[in-house]
């Protein structure tokens, strides 16, 4: 231990911005606490993540910075101030995200040296160029000082008062025990880039419910309704519209109760998979070599276009084509062999 021999160490974790990054980083944690089983981890994030985190069972605490971007500074080391943080795992590549690590005081940080921001890392890690998933990224940064990492998560869980919500939530709406659930996530706060054509998403919803007796939940957040509720509309009525009815403390819950969840590149899509529910992935401007869901149950559906991945907002040329020619009738076959493959979801959380 560092200091004092009856202190336990302290592992303070910079964690990443987005959401679908946030979920990523679940090896590194899970690792992390294998590694250091008596030690204390927290995580600092911004409010965005930090409830998703809270589900995290490998964190002893998280410290939202609800601060803006650099008085988030201050109430970190305010909340800090009669700690030592003996380890600062910055995860994050951006000068800012070491700077923090810094300016609390750590004692050993560890990061990559991009950005020119090595000289504020005591263990500057340089970038690894046989490595492209953020997973391994993350995990990486453990495998360089001398840590067994695993790729997988089998200790994820939900706690008891996520599940009750989420039973809650989806028991008005429920048509029949035995009908498959099915969820789709149309948005994308990347940008419309990312997103899958409304009406494709129309047929698809009117295929599996029509075909496949499948009950469809339409998910999103509050700032999504607009979007989610065309969809529900234009469905017919085929679809629950559950958008805005959940947090990041209860969407594990609340996916993993789902059959499949169908969506872009987006953080639910990564959630879904950390809970252990089947996904597809419809992949457009994104690279699915970095950020594509793992695992016997995630599919991953991709047109090879020569302008992708081009990682913009926005098409640039105007015609959503990586998107577009990924046909509904593809993704509702690989919904269909998902639901007859995987084994069934225990819906009471168990």
């Amino acid at each position: 231990m560092s200091g004092d021999a009856n202190r336990e160490e302290l592992h303070l974790v910079v964690t990443p911005t987005w959401i679908g990054d946030t979920a990523m980083s679940a090896p590194f944690f899970a690792s992390l606490r294998r590694a250091h089983p008596g030690a204390r981890v927290a995580a600092a994030a911004g409010p965005w993540t930090a409830g998703l985190l809270r589900c995290f069972p490998w964190i002893d605490r998280v410290l939202s910075l609800d601060g803006g971007k650099w008085s988030s500074f201050f109430s970190l080391r305010r909340m800090l101030r009669n700690e030592t943080v003996d380890y600062a795992w910055v995860l994050p590549n951006s000068f800012r995200a070491a700077l923090m690590a810094k300016w609390i005081g750590a004692r050993r940080r560890i990061g990559y040296g991009s950005d020119s921001r090595g000289w504020l890392l005591t263990s500057s890690v340089a970038p690894p160029r046989d490595i492209s998933h953020l997973v391994d990224w993350y995990l990486y940064l453990l495998e360089a000082q001398g840590y067994e990492t695993r790729t997988g998560v089998d200790d994820f869980c939900i706690k008891p008062k996520a599940q009750e919500f989420a039973e809650n939530l989806l028991k008005p709406h429920r048509t029949g025990k035995d009908a498959p659930m099915v969820g789709i996530h149309p948005g994308a706060f990347f940008g419309e880039s990312k997103m899958w054509p409304l009406e494709h998403f129309t047929t698809l919803i009117h295929r599996l419910v029509d075909r496949e007796g499948a009950q469809v939940f339409i998910l999103g957040g509050p700032d999504e309704l607009a979007l989610t509720g065309k969809l529900e509309q234009t469905s017919g009525g085929r679809a629950v519209n559950l958008a805005g009815k959940d947090t990041l403390d209860t969407l594990p819950a609340l996916l993993s109760r789902l059959d499949v969840f169908i969506s872009g590149d987006t953080g639910p899509l990564h959630v879904a998979a950390l809970a252990g529910t089947a996904t597809i992935a419809l992949f457009g401007p994104t690279d699915y070599r970095r950020t594509g869901t793992r695992g016997t149950w995630n599919r991953i559906i991709h047109r090879g276009l020569e302008c992708s991945p081009c990682f913009a907002r926005t098409c640039p040329l105007g015609h959503h084509d990586c998107m577009k020619r990924i046909s509904p009738e593809l993704v509702a076959s690989e919904a269909v062999k998902l639901l007859n493959e995987k084994p069934g979801v225990d819906r009471d959380g168990n």
